[in-house]
Protein backbone atom coordinates (compact mmCIF):
# COMPACT_ATOMS: atom_id res chain seq x y z
CA UNK A 1 0.00 0.00 0.00
CA UNK A 2 1.30 3.44 -1.02
CA UNK A 3 2.46 5.60 1.82
CA UNK A 4 0.46 8.79 1.35
CA UNK A 5 1.89 10.32 4.48
CA UNK A 6 4.91 11.65 2.56
CA UNK A 7 2.95 13.13 -0.30
CA UNK A 8 2.66 16.85 -1.02
CA UNK A 9 0.71 18.72 -3.66
CA UNK A 10 2.36 19.18 -7.05
CA UNK A 11 1.32 22.85 -7.03
CA UNK A 12 4.57 24.73 -6.56
CA UNK A 13 3.01 27.87 -5.09
CA UNK A 14 1.47 25.81 -2.31
CA UNK A 15 4.75 23.94 -1.82
CA UNK A 16 6.57 27.22 -1.27
CA UNK A 17 3.99 28.32 1.30
CA UNK A 18 4.29 25.06 3.22
CA UNK A 19 8.09 25.02 3.10
CA UNK A 20 8.34 28.60 4.38
CA UNK A 21 5.77 28.00 7.11
CA UNK A 22 8.13 25.31 8.37
CA UNK A 23 11.13 27.67 8.09
CA UNK A 24 9.30 30.26 10.21
CA UNK A 25 8.19 27.62 12.71
CA UNK A 26 4.46 28.23 12.11
CA UNK A 27 2.62 25.04 13.05
CA UNK A 28 -0.99 25.87 13.96
CA UNK A 29 -3.54 25.67 11.13
CA UNK A 30 -7.35 25.93 11.27
CA UNK A 31 -8.89 24.40 8.14
CA UNK A 32 -12.42 24.75 6.80
CA UNK A 33 -13.89 22.33 4.25
CA UNK A 34 -13.68 23.12 0.56
CA UNK A 35 -12.26 22.14 -2.82
CA UNK A 36 -9.77 24.76 -3.93
CA UNK A 37 -7.88 24.52 -0.63
CA UNK A 38 -7.44 20.73 -0.95
CA UNK A 39 -3.82 20.99 -2.25
CA UNK A 40 -2.78 22.90 0.86
CA UNK A 41 -4.90 21.11 3.47
CA UNK A 42 -4.17 17.58 2.28
CA UNK A 43 -0.44 18.33 2.24
CA UNK A 44 -0.23 19.75 5.76
CA UNK A 45 -2.55 17.23 7.38
CA UNK A 46 -0.10 14.48 6.55
CA UNK A 47 2.99 16.38 7.70
CA UNK A 48 3.64 15.80 11.37
CA UNK A 49 5.25 19.24 11.70
CA UNK A 50 1.81 20.88 11.59
CA UNK A 51 -1.06 20.82 14.08
CA UNK A 52 -4.28 21.09 12.07
CA UNK A 53 -7.69 21.93 13.59
CA UNK A 54 -11.10 21.78 11.93
CA UNK A 55 -13.78 24.48 11.82
CA UNK A 56 -16.67 24.16 9.38
CA UNK A 57 -17.79 27.79 9.87
CA UNK A 58 -15.23 30.27 8.52
CA UNK A 59 -16.53 33.10 10.73
CA UNK A 60 -15.96 30.95 13.81
CA UNK A 61 -12.61 29.76 12.43
CA UNK A 62 -11.26 33.32 12.27
CA UNK A 63 -12.27 34.03 15.86
CA UNK A 64 -10.78 30.68 16.93
CA UNK A 65 -7.53 31.81 15.32
CA UNK A 66 -7.66 35.03 17.36
CA UNK A 67 -8.01 33.05 20.59
CA UNK A 68 -5.32 30.54 19.68
CA UNK A 69 -2.87 33.25 18.60
CA UNK A 70 -3.53 35.36 21.70
CA UNK A 71 -3.10 32.47 24.10
CA UNK A 72 -0.14 30.75 22.44
CA UNK A 73 1.64 33.93 21.34
CA UNK A 74 2.31 32.26 18.00
CA UNK A 75 0.96 32.80 14.46
CA UNK A 76 -2.06 30.83 13.27
CA UNK A 77 -2.95 29.95 9.67
CA UNK A 78 -6.52 29.90 8.36
CA UNK A 79 -7.37 27.90 5.23
CA UNK A 80 -10.64 28.08 3.29
CA UNK A 81 -11.94 27.75 -0.23
CA UNK A 82 -13.31 30.42 -2.58
CA UNK A 83 -16.73 32.03 -2.85
CA UNK A 84 -18.20 33.62 0.28
CA UNK A 85 -16.09 31.53 2.64
CA UNK A 86 -13.31 34.10 2.54
CA UNK A 87 -15.79 36.90 3.28
CA UNK A 88 -16.70 35.16 6.51
CA UNK A 89 -13.15 35.68 7.79
CA UNK A 90 -13.59 39.45 7.84
CA UNK A 91 -15.06 39.96 11.34
CA UNK A 92 -12.35 37.85 12.95
CA UNK A 93 -9.58 39.45 10.87
CA UNK A 94 -10.86 42.88 11.90
CA UNK A 95 -10.53 41.81 15.53
CA UNK A 96 -7.04 40.50 14.83
CA UNK A 97 -6.05 43.75 13.12
CA UNK A 98 -6.93 46.00 16.04
CA UNK A 99 -5.51 43.56 18.59
CA UNK A 100 -2.36 42.98 16.50
CA UNK A 101 -2.80 39.23 16.47
CA UNK A 102 -0.68 37.16 14.01
CA UNK A 103 -3.35 35.47 11.89
CA UNK A 104 -2.63 34.41 8.29
CA UNK A 105 -5.77 34.07 6.13
CA UNK A 106 -4.82 31.69 3.32
CA UNK A 107 -7.80 31.74 0.96
CA UNK A 108 -7.81 29.48 -2.10
CA UNK A 109 -9.55 29.94 -5.46
CA UNK A 110 -9.35 29.05 -9.13
CA UNK A 111 -7.79 31.28 -11.76
CA UNK A 112 -8.11 35.02 -11.25
CA UNK A 113 -8.93 35.52 -14.96
CA UNK A 114 -12.32 33.89 -14.20
CA UNK A 115 -13.30 36.85 -11.99
CA UNK A 116 -16.33 38.60 -13.47
CA UNK A 117 -16.92 35.91 -16.09
CA UNK A 118 -19.79 34.08 -14.43
CA UNK A 119 -17.64 31.26 -13.13
CA UNK A 120 -18.95 29.54 -10.03
CA UNK A 121 -17.47 30.45 -6.65
CA UNK A 122 -15.10 33.06 -8.12
CA UNK A 123 -15.13 36.34 -6.23
CA UNK A 124 -12.88 39.37 -6.60
CA UNK A 125 -10.59 39.54 -3.59
CA UNK A 126 -8.01 41.86 -5.16
CA UNK A 127 -9.19 44.76 -2.98
CA UNK A 128 -9.84 44.25 0.71
CA UNK A 129 -10.75 46.58 3.60
CA UNK A 130 -7.67 48.31 4.98
CA UNK A 131 -8.28 47.14 8.53
CA UNK A 132 -8.36 43.38 8.06
CA UNK A 133 -4.77 42.81 6.90
CA UNK A 134 -1.37 44.49 7.21
CA UNK A 135 -0.30 42.92 3.94
CA UNK A 136 -2.24 41.34 1.07
CA UNK A 137 -0.96 39.38 -1.91
CA UNK A 138 -1.97 36.73 -4.45
CA UNK A 139 0.11 33.67 -5.37
CA UNK A 140 -0.53 32.54 -8.94
CA UNK A 141 0.37 29.17 -10.41
CA UNK A 142 4.13 29.22 -11.00
CA UNK A 143 5.23 29.04 -14.64
CA UNK A 144 8.96 29.80 -14.44
CA UNK A 145 11.83 30.36 -12.03
CA UNK A 146 11.41 34.14 -12.04
CA UNK A 147 7.83 33.71 -10.80
CA UNK A 148 9.03 31.24 -8.21
CA UNK A 149 11.58 33.68 -6.75
CA UNK A 150 9.02 36.48 -6.77
CA UNK A 151 6.43 34.41 -4.92
CA UNK A 152 9.03 33.14 -2.47
CA UNK A 153 9.82 36.77 -1.66
CA UNK A 154 6.16 37.68 -1.19
CA UNK A 155 5.55 34.70 1.08
CA UNK A 156 8.55 35.83 3.14
CA UNK A 157 7.06 39.31 3.38
CA UNK A 158 3.66 37.91 4.38
CA UNK A 159 5.05 35.69 7.13
CA UNK A 160 7.37 38.36 8.51
CA UNK A 161 4.53 40.92 8.63
CA UNK A 162 2.64 38.67 11.04
CA UNK A 163 5.00 39.73 13.82
CA UNK A 164 6.77 42.90 12.61
CA UNK A 165 6.26 46.13 14.59
CA UNK A 166 3.73 44.53 16.93
CA UNK A 167 2.26 42.18 14.34
CA UNK A 168 -1.19 41.66 12.91
CA UNK A 169 -3.18 39.69 10.33
CA UNK A 170 -2.09 39.01 6.76
CA UNK A 171 -4.18 37.87 3.76
CA UNK A 172 -2.78 35.61 1.03
CA UNK A 173 -4.77 34.36 -1.93
CA UNK A 174 -3.58 30.94 -3.14
CA UNK A 175 -4.49 30.12 -6.74
CA UNK A 176 -5.03 26.55 -7.94
CA UNK A 177 -5.57 25.23 -11.47
CA UNK A 178 -7.74 22.34 -10.36
CA UNK A 179 -4.98 19.73 -10.73
CA UNK A 180 -5.25 17.88 -7.47
CA UNK A 181 -2.28 15.53 -7.68
CA UNK A 182 0.07 14.67 -4.84
CA UNK A 183 3.20 13.04 -6.20
CA UNK A 184 5.77 15.29 -4.54
CA UNK A 185 7.66 13.49 -1.77
CA UNK A 186 9.59 16.53 -0.59
CA UNK A 187 9.30 20.28 -0.43
CA UNK A 188 11.48 22.67 -2.43
CA UNK A 189 14.47 24.32 -0.83
CA UNK A 190 13.48 27.82 0.17
CA UNK A 191 15.30 30.87 1.40
CA UNK A 192 13.98 32.37 4.60
CA UNK A 193 14.61 36.09 4.86
CA UNK A 194 15.42 37.24 8.37
CA UNK A 195 14.79 40.70 9.81
CA UNK A 196 17.08 41.90 12.62
CA UNK A 197 16.41 44.82 14.96
CA UNK A 198 18.84 46.90 17.05
CA UNK A 199 17.13 45.93 20.32
CA UNK A 200 17.85 42.26 19.61
CA UNK A 201 21.48 42.64 18.61
CA UNK A 202 22.41 39.45 20.44
CA UNK A 203 20.55 37.55 17.71
CA UNK A 204 22.46 39.15 14.84
CA UNK A 205 24.50 36.76 12.68
CA UNK A 206 28.27 36.74 12.47
CA UNK A 207 30.04 37.90 9.35
CA UNK A 208 31.57 35.03 7.37
CA UNK A 209 35.25 34.58 8.17
CA UNK A 210 37.67 36.16 5.70
CA UNK A 211 34.82 36.87 3.30
CA UNK A 212 35.22 38.96 0.16
CA UNK A 213 32.65 41.69 0.88
CA UNK A 214 31.12 44.13 -1.61
CA UNK A 215 29.10 47.05 -0.26
CA UNK A 216 26.59 48.20 -2.88
CA UNK A 217 25.38 51.76 -2.38
CA UNK A 218 22.07 52.41 -4.11
CA UNK A 219 20.37 55.80 -4.25
CA UNK A 220 20.99 57.52 -0.93
CA UNK A 221 20.92 61.01 0.47
CA UNK A 222 24.35 62.50 1.03
CA UNK A 223 26.17 60.47 3.66
CA UNK A 224 26.75 62.31 6.92
CA UNK A 225 30.26 62.57 8.34
CA UNK A 226 29.39 59.94 10.95
CA UNK A 227 27.92 57.56 8.37
CA UNK A 228 31.02 57.92 6.20
CA UNK A 229 33.31 57.35 9.17
CA UNK A 230 31.52 54.16 10.23
CA UNK A 231 31.38 52.83 6.66
CA UNK A 232 35.07 53.53 6.11
CA UNK A 233 36.09 51.88 9.37
CA UNK A 234 34.14 48.80 8.33
CA UNK A 235 35.71 48.80 4.86
CA UNK A 236 39.22 49.15 6.29
CA UNK A 237 38.87 46.33 8.80
CA UNK A 238 37.25 43.90 6.33
CA UNK A 239 39.12 44.93 3.17
CA UNK A 240 35.75 45.42 1.50
CA UNK A 241 35.06 47.19 -1.79
CA UNK A 242 32.39 49.91 -2.06
CA UNK A 243 30.40 50.05 -5.31
CA UNK A 244 29.10 53.59 -5.73
CA UNK A 245 27.69 55.70 -8.53
CA UNK A 246 26.22 59.15 -9.15
CA UNK A 247 23.13 58.42 -7.04
CA UNK A 248 24.90 56.79 -4.07
CA UNK A 249 25.37 59.94 -1.96
CA UNK A 250 28.78 58.70 -0.78
CA UNK A 251 31.90 60.63 -1.70
CA UNK A 252 34.38 59.32 0.86
CA UNK A 253 37.83 57.88 0.36
CA UNK A 254 36.60 54.41 -0.55
CA UNK A 255 34.05 55.47 -3.18
CA UNK A 256 34.66 53.23 -6.17
CA UNK A 257 32.96 53.85 -9.50
CA UNK A 258 32.45 50.22 -10.43
CA UNK A 259 30.61 50.67 -13.74
CA UNK A 260 33.73 50.48 -15.91
CA UNK A 261 35.13 47.35 -14.27
CA UNK A 262 31.80 45.54 -13.94
CA UNK A 263 30.84 45.83 -17.62
CA UNK A 264 34.19 44.28 -18.58
CA UNK A 265 33.70 41.37 -16.18
CA UNK A 266 30.16 40.29 -17.01
CA UNK A 267 31.17 37.68 -19.59
CA UNK A 268 34.84 37.49 -18.78
CA UNK A 269 36.72 34.29 -17.81
CA UNK A 270 38.44 36.16 -14.96
CA UNK A 271 35.18 37.29 -13.31
CA UNK A 272 35.20 34.54 -10.65
CA UNK A 273 38.23 36.14 -8.99
CA UNK A 274 36.19 39.33 -8.49
CA UNK A 275 32.96 37.78 -7.28
CA UNK A 276 32.10 38.58 -3.65
CA UNK A 277 31.19 36.13 -0.93
CA UNK A 278 28.73 38.61 0.56
CA UNK A 279 26.93 41.67 -0.80
CA UNK A 280 25.80 44.33 1.68
CA UNK A 281 23.13 46.51 0.05
CA UNK A 282 22.65 50.02 1.45
CA UNK A 283 20.22 52.57 0.05
CA UNK A 284 17.59 52.13 -2.62
CA UNK A 285 17.62 51.58 -6.38
CA UNK A 286 20.71 52.27 -8.45
CA UNK A 287 20.96 53.39 -12.05
CA UNK A 288 24.29 51.62 -12.51
CA UNK A 289 23.18 48.84 -14.85
CA UNK A 290 26.74 47.56 -15.28
CA UNK A 291 27.28 46.83 -11.59
CA UNK A 292 23.79 45.41 -11.20
CA UNK A 293 24.40 43.16 -14.20
CA UNK A 294 27.59 41.85 -12.61
CA UNK A 295 25.95 41.18 -9.24
CA UNK A 296 22.69 39.69 -10.49
CA UNK A 297 22.83 35.93 -10.60
CA UNK A 298 25.71 35.55 -8.16
CA UNK A 299 25.31 32.66 -5.78
CA UNK A 300 26.15 34.63 -2.66
CA UNK A 301 23.95 35.98 0.14
CA UNK A 302 22.76 39.58 0.23
CA UNK A 303 22.37 41.57 3.45
CA UNK A 304 20.26 44.70 3.23
CA UNK A 305 20.56 47.64 5.62
CA UNK A 306 17.56 49.96 5.78
CA UNK A 307 15.66 51.93 8.38
CA UNK A 308 12.36 50.77 6.88
CA UNK A 309 13.20 47.10 7.30
CA UNK A 310 11.40 46.22 4.06
CA UNK A 311 12.32 43.17 2.02
CA UNK A 312 13.74 44.39 -1.31
CA UNK A 313 14.85 41.52 -3.50
CA UNK A 314 16.83 42.24 -6.63
CA UNK A 315 19.60 39.65 -6.62
CA UNK A 316 17.39 36.68 -5.68
CA UNK A 317 19.62 35.88 -2.68
CA UNK A 318 18.34 38.28 -0.02
CA UNK A 319 19.14 36.57 3.25
CA UNK A 320 19.05 39.17 6.04
CA UNK A 321 17.48 42.60 6.47
CA UNK A 322 18.79 44.88 9.22
CA UNK A 323 16.21 47.46 10.26
CA UNK A 324 18.61 50.05 11.57
CA UNK A 325 20.73 53.05 10.65
CA UNK A 326 23.88 52.74 8.59
CA UNK A 327 25.95 53.95 11.53
CA UNK A 328 24.55 51.26 13.82
CA UNK A 329 25.12 48.45 11.33
CA UNK A 330 28.67 49.34 10.31
CA UNK A 331 29.81 50.15 13.84
CA UNK A 332 28.50 46.78 15.03
CA UNK A 333 30.31 44.81 12.34
CA UNK A 334 33.53 46.79 12.32
CA UNK A 335 36.40 44.77 13.72
CA UNK A 336 39.56 45.57 15.63
CA UNK A 337 41.32 43.03 13.45
CA UNK A 338 42.22 43.81 9.87
CA UNK A 339 41.37 41.30 7.17
CA UNK A 340 43.95 41.41 4.39
CA UNK A 341 42.33 39.53 1.57
CA UNK A 342 43.50 41.90 -1.14
CA UNK A 343 39.94 42.03 -2.44
CA UNK A 344 39.58 45.82 -2.58
CA UNK A 345 43.06 46.20 -4.05
CA UNK A 346 42.20 43.70 -6.79
CA UNK A 347 39.27 45.86 -7.92
CA UNK A 348 41.26 49.09 -7.67
CA UNK A 349 44.21 47.72 -9.65
CA UNK A 350 41.93 46.33 -12.35
CA UNK A 351 40.23 49.72 -12.64
CA UNK A 352 43.61 51.47 -12.97
CA UNK A 353 44.63 49.08 -15.76
CA UNK A 354 41.40 49.72 -17.64
CA UNK A 355 41.76 53.50 -17.41
CA UNK A 356 45.31 53.30 -18.75
CA UNK A 357 43.89 51.54 -21.81
CA UNK A 358 41.14 54.08 -22.52
CA UNK A 359 40.73 54.44 -26.28
CA UNK A 360 40.18 57.66 -28.15
CA UNK A 361 36.44 58.25 -28.16
CA UNK A 362 34.52 60.10 -30.89
CA UNK A 363 32.65 63.27 -29.99
CA UNK A 364 29.97 61.87 -27.69
CA UNK A 365 28.41 61.95 -24.23
CA UNK A 366 31.12 59.58 -22.99
CA UNK A 367 33.90 61.77 -24.42
CA UNK A 368 32.39 64.85 -22.76
CA UNK A 369 32.15 63.04 -19.43
CA UNK A 370 35.82 62.13 -19.81
CA UNK A 371 36.75 65.79 -20.37
CA UNK A 372 34.49 67.41 -17.79
CA UNK A 373 34.33 65.07 -14.78
CA UNK A 374 37.54 66.45 -13.26
CA UNK A 375 36.69 70.05 -14.15
CA UNK A 376 33.54 70.32 -12.05
CA UNK A 377 34.38 72.84 -9.29
CA UNK A 378 34.58 71.68 -5.69
CA UNK A 379 31.27 71.93 -3.84
CA UNK A 380 29.19 71.67 -7.02
CA UNK A 381 26.04 69.59 -7.43
CA UNK A 382 25.68 67.29 -10.45
CA UNK A 383 22.35 65.76 -11.47
CA UNK A 384 22.13 63.36 -14.39
CA UNK A 385 19.21 62.28 -16.52
CA UNK A 386 18.56 58.55 -16.46
CA UNK A 387 19.89 55.87 -18.78
CA UNK A 388 22.28 57.12 -21.50
CA UNK A 389 23.58 60.22 -19.68
CA UNK A 390 23.69 58.52 -16.29
CA UNK A 391 25.55 55.48 -17.59
CA UNK A 392 27.98 57.63 -19.60
CA UNK A 393 28.99 59.66 -16.55
CA UNK A 394 29.14 56.62 -14.28
CA UNK A 395 32.27 55.56 -16.18
CA UNK A 396 34.13 58.64 -14.89
CA UNK A 397 33.75 59.14 -11.12
CA UNK A 398 33.42 62.72 -9.97
CA UNK A 399 35.72 64.35 -7.46
CA UNK A 400 34.95 63.45 -3.86
CA UNK A 401 34.04 67.05 -3.05
CA UNK A 402 31.27 67.08 -5.69
CA UNK A 403 27.76 65.98 -4.72
CA UNK A 404 25.74 64.06 -7.28
CA UNK A 405 22.34 62.46 -7.74
CA UNK A 406 19.83 61.17 -10.29
CA UNK A 407 16.10 60.47 -10.38
CA UNK A 408 16.40 56.70 -10.04
CA UNK A 409 13.38 56.36 -7.73
CA UNK A 410 10.60 56.45 -10.28
CA UNK A 411 13.25 56.12 -12.99
CA UNK A 412 11.33 58.23 -15.49
CA UNK A 413 12.55 60.55 -18.20
CA UNK A 414 10.53 63.42 -16.81
CA UNK A 415 11.78 65.88 -14.25
CA UNK A 416 15.56 65.75 -14.52
CA UNK A 417 16.03 69.44 -15.28
CA UNK A 418 13.30 70.45 -12.83
CA UNK A 419 14.96 68.47 -10.04
CA UNK A 420 18.30 70.17 -10.63
CA UNK A 421 16.61 73.57 -10.75
CA UNK A 422 15.00 72.82 -7.39
CA UNK A 423 18.39 71.90 -5.95
CA UNK A 424 19.91 75.10 -7.34
CA UNK A 425 17.37 77.20 -5.43
CA UNK A 426 18.84 76.02 -2.11
CA UNK A 427 22.52 76.28 -3.03
CA UNK A 428 24.93 79.02 -4.00
CA UNK A 429 27.28 76.47 -5.56
CA UNK A 430 27.26 75.59 -9.24
CA UNK A 431 24.55 73.07 -10.15
CA UNK A 432 25.12 70.95 -13.27
CA UNK A 433 22.45 69.03 -15.17
CA UNK A 434 23.60 66.37 -17.66
CA UNK A 435 20.76 65.54 -20.03
CA UNK A 436 19.95 64.21 -23.49
CA UNK A 437 17.63 65.90 -25.94
CA UNK A 438 14.66 63.61 -25.28
CA UNK A 439 14.77 64.32 -21.54
CA UNK A 440 15.51 68.02 -22.03
CA UNK A 441 12.61 68.81 -24.36
CA UNK A 442 10.32 66.74 -22.16
CA UNK A 443 11.11 69.04 -19.23
CA UNK A 444 11.93 72.31 -20.99
CA UNK A 445 9.09 74.29 -19.36
CA UNK A 446 11.06 74.22 -16.12
CA UNK A 447 13.50 76.75 -17.58
CA UNK A 448 10.78 79.35 -17.16
CA UNK A 449 11.12 79.37 -13.36
CA UNK A 450 11.58 83.01 -12.34
CA UNK A 451 13.91 82.18 -9.47
CA UNK A 452 16.63 80.46 -11.54
CA UNK A 453 20.00 81.95 -10.64
CA UNK A 454 23.35 82.23 -12.44
CA UNK A 455 24.62 79.06 -10.70
CA UNK A 456 22.66 76.77 -13.04
CA UNK A 457 24.52 74.85 -15.77
CA UNK A 458 22.81 72.53 -18.26
CA UNK A 459 24.80 70.25 -20.56
CA UNK A 460 22.45 69.16 -23.36
CA UNK A 461 23.71 66.33 -25.58
CA UNK A 462 21.55 66.54 -28.70
CA UNK A 463 21.70 63.73 -31.22
CA UNK A 464 18.12 64.21 -32.38
CA UNK A 465 16.70 61.07 -30.76
CA UNK A 466 16.58 58.95 -27.61
CA UNK A 467 20.09 57.49 -27.75
CA UNK A 468 19.53 54.83 -25.14
CA UNK A 469 17.15 53.11 -27.57
CA UNK A 470 19.86 52.86 -30.26
CA UNK A 471 22.80 51.52 -28.25
CA UNK A 472 24.14 48.14 -29.28
CA UNK A 473 22.71 46.36 -26.22
CA UNK A 474 19.16 47.65 -26.81
CA UNK A 475 16.49 45.95 -28.92
CA UNK A 476 16.08 49.23 -30.84
CA UNK A 477 19.55 48.74 -32.31
CA UNK A 478 18.51 45.29 -33.56
CA UNK A 479 15.41 46.74 -35.21
CA UNK A 480 17.57 49.25 -37.08
CA UNK A 481 16.43 52.54 -38.67
CA UNK A 482 12.77 51.63 -38.20
CA UNK A 483 13.24 52.16 -34.45
CA UNK A 484 14.02 55.83 -35.09
CA UNK A 485 10.47 56.77 -36.00
CA UNK A 486 8.60 56.12 -32.77
CA UNK A 487 10.81 54.17 -30.36
CA UNK A 488 13.66 56.67 -30.41
CA UNK A 489 11.40 59.59 -31.51
CA UNK A 490 13.88 60.99 -34.02
CA UNK A 491 13.35 64.64 -34.95
CA UNK A 492 11.13 65.55 -32.00
CA UNK A 493 10.75 69.28 -31.28
CA UNK A 494 12.57 70.01 -34.55
CA UNK A 495 15.70 68.52 -32.96
CA UNK A 496 16.67 66.69 -36.12
CA UNK A 497 20.23 65.97 -37.12
CA UNK A 498 20.21 68.93 -39.50
CA UNK A 499 19.67 71.36 -36.65
CA UNK A 500 22.65 73.54 -35.72
CA UNK A 501 23.35 75.83 -32.82
CA UNK A 502 22.01 78.77 -34.78
CA UNK A 503 18.73 77.00 -35.53
CA UNK A 504 18.25 75.23 -32.22
CA UNK A 505 14.81 75.49 -30.57
CA UNK A 506 16.59 74.93 -27.26
CA UNK A 507 18.70 78.03 -27.90
CA UNK A 508 15.69 80.16 -28.79
CA UNK A 509 13.84 79.07 -25.67
CA UNK A 510 16.80 79.43 -23.32
CA UNK A 511 17.93 82.82 -24.60
CA UNK A 512 14.40 84.20 -24.42
CA UNK A 513 14.52 83.34 -20.70
CA UNK A 514 17.85 85.01 -20.04
CA UNK A 515 20.20 82.04 -20.37
CA UNK A 516 23.68 82.28 -21.82
CA UNK A 517 23.88 79.84 -24.73
CA UNK A 518 26.92 77.83 -25.79
CA UNK A 519 27.10 75.18 -28.49
CA UNK A 520 29.53 72.67 -29.95
CA UNK A 521 29.47 70.23 -32.85
CA UNK A 522 33.05 69.03 -32.53
CA UNK A 523 35.75 68.39 -29.96
CA UNK A 524 37.46 71.65 -30.92
CA UNK A 525 34.31 73.71 -30.37
CA UNK A 526 33.66 71.90 -27.09
CA UNK A 527 37.15 72.56 -25.77
CA UNK A 528 36.81 76.23 -26.67
CA UNK A 529 33.65 76.53 -24.54
CA UNK A 530 34.14 74.14 -21.62
CA UNK A 531 36.01 76.62 -19.40
CA UNK A 532 33.17 79.12 -19.75
CA UNK A 533 30.64 76.40 -18.92
CA UNK A 534 32.40 75.37 -15.70
CA UNK A 535 33.28 78.90 -14.59
CA UNK A 536 31.68 80.49 -11.54
CA UNK A 537 31.91 83.95 -13.12
CA UNK A 538 28.83 83.88 -15.34
CA UNK A 539 26.11 86.40 -14.51
CA UNK A 540 23.45 84.18 -16.09
CA UNK A 541 22.55 80.47 -16.11
CA UNK A 542 24.18 78.59 -19.00
CA UNK A 543 22.82 76.10 -21.52
CA UNK A 544 25.60 74.24 -23.33
CA UNK A 545 24.14 72.32 -26.28
CA UNK A 546 26.40 69.75 -27.92
CA UNK A 547 25.37 68.17 -31.22
CA UNK A 548 26.53 64.57 -31.62
CA UNK A 549 25.76 61.76 -34.04
CA UNK A 550 24.04 58.49 -33.28
CA UNK A 551 26.86 56.46 -34.82
CA UNK A 552 29.49 58.19 -32.70
CA UNK A 553 27.49 57.71 -29.52
CA UNK A 554 27.10 54.00 -30.21
CA UNK A 555 30.76 53.60 -31.14
CA UNK A 556 31.87 55.32 -27.94
CA UNK A 557 29.74 53.02 -25.85
CA UNK A 558 30.98 49.91 -27.66
CA UNK A 559 34.58 51.02 -27.19
CA UNK A 560 34.36 51.66 -23.45
CA UNK A 561 32.41 48.46 -22.82
CA UNK A 562 35.05 46.28 -24.49
CA UNK A 563 38.36 47.61 -23.17
CA UNK A 564 38.97 44.15 -21.74
CA UNK A 565 37.33 42.04 -24.44
CA UNK A 566 38.75 38.56 -23.92
CA UNK A 567 37.59 37.06 -27.18
CA UNK A 568 39.51 35.30 -29.92
CA UNK A 569 41.69 37.49 -32.11
CA UNK A 570 39.58 37.09 -35.25
CA UNK A 571 36.38 38.25 -33.49
CA UNK A 572 38.25 41.13 -31.86
CA UNK A 573 39.70 42.18 -35.21
CA UNK A 574 36.25 42.27 -36.77
CA UNK A 575 34.98 44.43 -33.89
CA UNK A 576 37.91 46.82 -34.24
CA UNK A 577 37.43 47.18 -38.01
CA UNK A 578 33.74 47.98 -37.57
CA UNK A 579 34.53 50.61 -34.97
CA UNK A 580 37.34 52.30 -36.92
CA UNK A 581 36.39 52.10 -40.59
CA UNK A 582 33.36 53.85 -42.15
CA UNK A 583 30.55 51.57 -43.30
CA UNK A 584 31.17 52.53 -46.94
CA UNK A 585 34.76 51.26 -46.74
CA UNK A 586 33.66 48.00 -45.07
CA UNK A 587 31.06 47.44 -47.82
CA UNK A 588 33.74 48.04 -50.48
CA UNK A 589 36.06 45.50 -48.85
CA UNK A 590 33.24 42.93 -48.71
CA UNK A 591 32.55 43.42 -52.43
CA UNK A 592 36.18 42.57 -53.27
CA UNK A 593 35.66 39.06 -51.88
CA UNK A 594 32.94 38.22 -54.41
Amino acid sequence: MENIMSKYTDARNAQLVIALLKEYGIRNIIASPGTTNVPFVYSVQNDSFFKVYSAIDERSAAYMACGLAAESGKPVVLSCTGATASRDYMPGLTEAFYRKLPVLALTSMHFTEDIGNLSTQILDRSVIPNDIARYHTSLEMIENERMAKDEELRINIALSELTRDGGGPVAVQLITDGNYTFSATSLPKVNRINRFLPEKISEWPELPDNAKIAVLLGAHRTFSATESEMLEHFVETHDAVVFSDISSGYHGKFAFGSALACIQLQNNPIRSAFEPDLVIHVGEMTGDYNTMGFLTGLNCPVWRVSLDGEFRQHFARLENVFQCSNEFFFSHYASNKHVESGYRTKWENYDIQLRKRMPEFPFSNIWMAQQLHSMIPAGSIVHSAILSSLSSWDYFPLSKDVRSSANVGGFGIDGCTSTLIGASLSSHELCFCITGDLAFFYDMNSLGCREIGPNLRILLINNGLGMTFKLSNHVGSQIGPSANIFIAAEGHNAAAKSVTGNQSPARAWAESLGFKYLSASSKEEFNAAKDIFTSKDSEAPILFECFTHEEDERTARDLIDSIDSRTDSKTQLKKTIKKVLPKSVIDSLKSLRH
